[in-house]
């Protein structure tokens, strides 16, 4: 069974965050799975780079099979580009007026290699329009989040919210998901 919020605030891992569950509220379950994967970008790294995008099909799909591509294909450049060792991301997947269902994304990537997403998000649109999609990049979208710095998380996860809203969730096959984030582990000692 789905769990839907509409408190305003929610306690994670004994921290306190502002979400928006204005109007439709929120998937608790897959807002907590994202926050989740930033706090363990944080135990990784003492900044990380947070970047919000979305990707719209031109046709309607039972599964989510273009989200692995794209993953695949972002995850495989950024390696390469940046060094990184490793990507944290959420997607959640919406149907509502349109046809075809839309993907809402975030990246968690390792701030001391990339603060601004200039050429990140040229890789996005240009994988999407490979893989027959178009790539939206939403005004103010990115953020530079220090570790034990509340203001700088707090506005990303505010942001971060948006994505487990309830409103447009739930058309889909039986089997194929809602959500998906990466599947990092904390790093057990703190790291710069």
């Amino acid at each position: 069974m789905t769990y839907i919020t509409k408190d305003k605030a929610l306690t994670i891992n004994g921290k306190t965050w502002w979400v928006n569950s204005q109007k439709s509220g929120l998937f608790k379950p897959m807002l907590v799975s994202m926050i989740y994967q930033l706090d363990v970008m944080l135990t990784h790294h003492s900044k990380v780079h947070v970047l919000r995008f979305d990707l719209r099909l031109y046709k309607y799909t039972d599964d989510n099979k273009i989200i692995e591509v794209f993953l695949r294909r972002l995850k495989k450049w950024l390696k390469r580009k940046y060094e990184l060792k490793r990507v944290g991301y959420a997607w959640a997947r919406e149907l509502e007026t349109a046809k075809n269902q839309h993907y809402h994304f975030a990246l968690f990537l390792n701030g001391h290699k990339i603060n601004y997403p200039q050429e990140l998000i040229k890789k996005i649109l240009a994988i999407a329009s490979q893989i027959d999609t178009s790539a939206f990049i939403p005004d103010n979208c990115y953020y530079n989040i220090k570790r034990g710095d509340y203001e700088s998380i707090q506005a990303a996860i505010w942001r971060l919210s948006y994505l487990a809203k309830a409103r447009g969730k739930g058309y889909k096959a039986k089997q194929t998901k809602n959500y998906g984030t990466s599947k990092l582990l904390p790093q057990t000692s703190l790291k710069v």
